[in-house]
């Protein structure tokens, strides 16, 4: 009896003992930390933190761990469990399906979305998963992209022979080629280095990123070519996501779509109050002939459409009409 009744207070103080360890989940945020995907990240650690009662222990890491490409290899080996990513996760894992972000081509991120939805978007997130090892677990809307310089651009004739930074994508290299500037992928972290040396003479980003990356300061005119509507993905890696029971990823899912959600009415309704505040450190907005960005891209854009699925080909082409 005694020896029973020992055991089972031997049991009940090492449960007291050892408690349950919290779950560590890592998400990479290839932004500044004044970025406003990052205060999604944010707001994701706290409701992921939040709504699982401390099961999970969120961690955010920024550009001191890499770039965008160094987070989505992270995230496809397991490194970290979520990862953010830009437009580079679609041409890397889905380029059959990567056209929403194809430069020169949409009117407006309602546009460009349709590529992400019905069968199309079915079909994009299984060739993320077979060809990433990521599941693609949601969307944030971004500011469309403009090209910022030290001389105004308005037509093409501006750009011409130009060195400029484009992301690691293809695709927009080959576009902008095409309309004659000579496109130097560079990593997002080191842009600003590179203007500041001359190393390129311009580049091409949404208004928030200019401002959080404090372009302004190497740059003196932001044009509004608004030749990209794009979206950040949210890729979570799909052993973590398959190794999850059902509650905690309703519970994660839930907690990413709120997330999103908050940052989409940030994002959208900060935009004209970023370029007041660009122009207040000394940038000129110039409003260019974007009519004429486009017929100098088309046919760059008709033969990459080439390589896409038929649906998303013939659904880019009527945008050129």
């Amino acid at each position: 009896m005694r020896k029973s009744l020992f055991v089972a207070l031997a049991l009940s103080a090492a449960t007291v003992a050892f408690p349950a360890v919290a779950e560590e989940l890592a998400i990479a945020l290839h932004v500044e930390p004044g970025h406003e995907m990052f205060q999604v990240g944010e707001r994701l650690k706290k409701n992921i933190e939040e709504k699982s009662d401390g099961k999970f222990t969120v961690s955010l890491l920024g550009t001191e761990v890499g770039g965008e490409r160094d987070h989505l290899e992270g995230a496809s080996s397991g490194e970290y469990q979520i990862a953010l990513g830009g437009s580079m996760p679609m041409t890397l894992y889905a380029p059959q399906y990567a056209a929403a972000d194809l430069p020169f081509v949409f009117n407006s991120s309602a546009e460009a979305k349709k590529v992400y939805e019905g069968e199309i978007g079915e079909r994009l997130r299984e060739a993320v998963v077979e060809s990433g090892n990521l599941r693609l677990v949601g969307i944030s809307v971004r500011n469309p992209r403009n090209l910022t310089s030290k001389n105004p651009v308005e037509t093409p004739d501006d750009v011409q022979g130009v060195r400029m930074r484009v992301p690691e994508i293809a695709p927009w290299v080959d576009i902008w080629t095409e309309i004659g500037a000579l496109p130097s992928p560079i990593a997002w972290p080191e842009v600003y280095t590179a203007l500041q040396t001359g190393v390129i003479e311009m580049q091409e980003n949404p208004v928030d990123y200019i401002w959080s990356g404090k372009l302004y300061e190497v740059q003196s005119h932001v044009s509004k070519t608004q030749h990209v509507y794009s979206f950040f993905h949210w890729l979570m890696n799909e052993d973590f996501y398959q190794g999850l029971s059902e509650e905690d990823r309703t519970m994660v899912q839930d907690a990413i779509d709120e997330a999103i959600a908050w940052g989409d009415e940030l994002v959208t309704s900060k935009q004209a109050q970023l370029f007041e505040q660009l122009q207040e450190k000394g940038m000129t907005v110039v409003e260019p002939d974007v009519a004429a960005f486009r017929a100098k891209a088309a046919p760059a854009i008709r033969k990459i459409a080439e390589g896409y699925a038929p649906e998303v080909k013939d659904y880019v082409l009527s945008k050129l009409n």
